[in-house]
């Protein structure tokens, strides 16, 4: 005898769609609420070229919105065109701590990179000045996310373990159980205040690894331009990805 059950089909998860705003364009993520789901997890459908979160059957909206809100810079990475690509070529303009500044590719070989005035001047040509730009770029990166670590420890009372600097997709920041930061070099082409935020707030994680109330109090606490960098990041942090030395 056959059981009912085997006629009856398994129910396919509840599917919604939001939209999330990065930089003007309306990015559709497609939410699919599953029993099986025990976390947010985001990825992009290939074929489609849109997004997906899978998510527990009980995750809300605002959860849902959150969560993409603090992925905008993968998202934007990922959903990004070639048309909106922003290359390290010869006489083309990037931002630079929130300002702009010309790339001015130098022929000779050696020579230190420079900003003179509002103008970078990268030695190597065409060939090579793109990966020593990414280079330097790294490097004042790794400065100033050091000063904001000397600024931002003592005031929130802890200390760090490591310090490691990247061309993350998913996150801006973020810390490990044992201290160690981790940073993506894009933030030194943001606004000051914005780098400064994201270092507070990764230190913010040494005292309470979870978004809590009281995590955010800390953050608050030390970082009054807290709301304003978090509106950046998530209204134009996704240009910083469009940014690519090839």
């Amino acid at each position: 005898m056959i059981g009912l059950t085997s006629f009856l089909k398994p129910k396919k998860p509840k599917q919604t769609v939001i939209f999330i705003d990065i930089a003007g364009r309306q990015i559709e993520i497609l939410l699919i609420r599953n029993k099986q789901a025990k976390r947010l997890t985001l990825r992009q459908n290939l074929s489609g070229g849109n997004f997906k979160l899978s998510m527990p059957i009980r995750g809300t909206i605002a959860q849902a919105e959150d969560f993409c809100g603090q992925h905008t810079g993968w998202i934007a990475d990922k959903s990004v065109n070639m048309q909106d690509m922003i290359m390290f070529e010869h006489d083309q303009h990037i931002p630079l701590r929130g300002g702009q500044v010309k790339l001015i590719f130098l022929d000779k070989l050696r020579g230190q990179t420079q900003k003179i005035e509002n103008e970078l001047h990268v030695t190597g040509g065409t060939d090579y000045a793109p990966r020593r730009l990414t280079t330097w770029l790294k490097a004042e990166a790794k400065a100033d996310i050091l000063i904001a670590i000397e600024k931002y420890q003592p005031l929130l009372d802890v200390k760090h373990s490591k310090l490691t600097i990247r061309d993350t997709k998913s996150r801006w920041g973020s810390c490990s159980s044992s201290k160690a930061l981790s940073f993506s070099w894009r933030l030194v082409l943001a606004p000051p205040d914005v780098l400064d935020y994201v270092v507070a707030h990764e230190l913010a994680h040494i005292l309470e690894m979870n978004h809590s109330a009281t995590f955010w109090a800390h953050v608050d606490k030390v970082c009054p331009h807290m709301k304003d960098s978090r509106n950046w990041l998530k209204t134009k942090g996704g240009q910083l990805h469009q940014i690519r030395a090839k």
